[in-house]
């Protein structure tokens, strides 16, 4: 998504939020750890925008947008309540790129190996375009060896925020947004087939929808689908992602491809404890589908300190229709 800092400006400020919420380094690990005893939100009070919880091994691993010294920012927990920092997930970038814009990263497994779609900027003309990186490991360290980004598309002011998906048939696709918002351009969530390793895009793109929505503002960004009962729900983020407005929508297809039906109202809203949630990823803990996103302090919204913090919230599923938590503080005892 467009944002206006996408990297804590002084290493000072990141320290100082880790101070707010983290204990002193546990010297087993060497990393930071969080103080929590109980399920409480946000599961990490530091900088962490655009998150995706992965599985890995027994526990969790979480990426990020750059910050904190990062390109690709990654925490580990055993329980999802208690998170240590870990290191970057992709300490080298592709030739082609520079760092400082690496954002919104979504990874999935393909076969034996993970692959991660990211936002960076592009060679020439310097817009935000999209690469695609490999690794063993879902932590990483993730590689780029290309020479070019794997989706740009420079007439509509390039293209982010990428994800993932996989069908119940095993067709997998890429969702993505054109940077249009950046342009003066309208702003559209497209589709396109990718290869069973995740690593070629097949046929051509089709676009789903665009912003035409009252509470959508200018944008449309952050597609995540998620299939249930031959029902595919696309979760979406509008709106300006520096203000309490930007929330998440929902829209639904029979049809990876669409066409999608929108709600027309969203379904993850600014709560009196989190200010304007949103660019979610869903995953699954023992049968309960969550929601992992990123909101602002209410009394700190466009603060880089603490910045957006990490929020899961529950979501359950009634054929077209989905229900999501509000942002709360307190989390359910079974999490």
């Amino acid at each position: 998504m467009t944002r206006r800092r996408a990297v804590l400006a002084l290493a000072v400020s990141a320290l100082l939020a880790t101070a707010c919420q983290a204990s002193p380094a546990d010297p087993s690990t060497g990393g930071i750890v969080t103080t929590t005893e109980t399920a409480t939100n946000p599961v990490w009070r530091s900088n962490f925008p655009d998150p995706q919880i992965l599985p890995d091994g027994d526990g969790w691993v979480a990426i990020a947008t750059n910050g904190n010294g990062m390109n690709v920012q990654t925490l580990r927990s055993d329980d999802l309540r208690t998170w240590t920092q870990g290191s970057d997930a992709m300490p080298e970038l592709a030739t082609w790129t520079t760092k400082g814009k690496v954002w919104a990263p979504e990874a999935r497994r393909f076969g034996d190996r993970w692959v991660m779609y990211y936002t960076t900027i592009a060679p020439n003309p310097a817009i935000q375009c999209v690469g695609v990186a490999v690794a063993d490991d879902p932590k990483g360290p993730y590689r780029d060896t290309s020479s070019k980004p794997f989706v740009c598309e420079q007439d509509q002011g390039g293209t982010i925020d990428a994800s993932p998906f996989v069908a119940a048939d095993g067709t997998a696709y890429l969702y993505w947004k054109n940077d249009g918002n950046a342009v003066g351009l309208d702003t559209w969530i497209s589709v396109q087939r990718l290869s069973t390793d995740g690593l070629r895009l097949e046929g051509k793109p089709k676009r789903l929808f665009r912003q035409d929505l009252p509470w959508e503002g200018q944008l449309v960004e952050g597609p995540f689908v998620w299939e249930r009962d031959g029902v595919f729900h696309l979760f979406y983020s509008a709106n300006d992602y520096g203000s309490a407005n930007y929330a998440v929508g929902h829209a639904t297809s029979s049809s990876p491809t669409g066409p999608f039906r929108k709600d027309p109202e969203p379904v993850l809203t600014t709560s009196d404890v989190a200010a304007g949630p949103g660019h979610c990823a869903l995953f699954e803990k023992d049968g309960r589908v969550l929601m992992v996103y990123h909101a602002w302090a209410p009394d700190s919204i466009g603060d880089e300190v603490p910045g957006r913090t990490m929020w899961l919230s529950e979501v359950t599923f009634d054929g077209q229709s989905v229900s999501v938590t509000p942002p709360r503080t307190e989390l359910p005892d079974w999490l």
